[in-house]
């Protein structure tokens, strides 16, 4: 009789005191495989969960997501943006030669820590250093937000040379209230008559107050 008690006091305890829900690990520097890995759980960067990162097909020259770096970085610095740094771990980076083109898309979800529905978010794309070697070709990166409440968003960088060249060196959109987005970066690098090169770009989501 005494052990029926000791079983349903515990039974009781366990029920009142659930299990700890695994603490999210801290994003760190590596590649987009790593990231992939994370899966659902993701990791936390600058008060936001990033997961379910995806590489949807390898790219039309064969870049894979071993090829790509990710960097979190909370404050500008000499060769990286605040964000999420996305940048080549090839010998030759992201480039085309001339009458040739490559495009990749990267996938995830992000979610503030802080309780949807409050606040305001301001999502920023910038571009890393483009090169064009000729007097026709082009880099873009896009970068589309599809928030759970609204019509998608679409955020834009690129250098475009059609014999005169265009800069767009940073794009953003401030969302509220703040919720959970599903974001799709394309990468497009064409070619042109010389070739073309990029170094890397970034995405923020910036939920609250950031470092000064």
């Amino acid at each position: 009789m005494k052990t029926k008690i000791v079983l349903a006091a515990a039974s009781m305890l366990l029920l009142a005191c659930p299990p700890l829900v695994h603490a999210v690990t801290t994003c760190q520097t590596g590649t987009l495989t790593s990231y992939i890995a994370l899966g659902a759980e993701g990791c936390i960067f600058d008060g936001a969960i990033y997961n379910n990162f995806s590489f949807p097909a390898i790219s039309t020259n064969g870049i894979t997501p071993d090829d790509i770096l990710v960097t979190p970085n909370l404050l500008p610095a000499a060769n990286l943006f605040q964000g999420l740094n996305f940048t080549p771990l090839l010998t030759t980076g992201w480039s085309v030669g001339a009458g040739l083109s490559e495009e990749f898309v990267i996938n995830y979800d992000v979610a503030s820590i802080a309780p949807a529905g409050l606040g305001t978010g301001v999502l920023t794309l910038d571009l890393g250093a483009a090169q064009i070697s000729g007097p026709i070709g082009s880099v873009i990166v896009k970068e589309t937000i599809a928030p759970a409440t609204t019509a998608s968003i679409p955020l834009e960088v690129f250098e475009i040379c059609e014999e005169v060249c265009s800069l767009k060196q940073s794009d953003s959109v401030t969302v509220t209230p703040i919720q959970p987005v599903q974001t799709t970066l394309t990468v497009t690098l064409d070619g042109g008559d010389g070739g073309v090169s990029l170094s890397g770009f970034a995405a923020l989501d910036a939920f609250g107050p950031q470092p000064g």
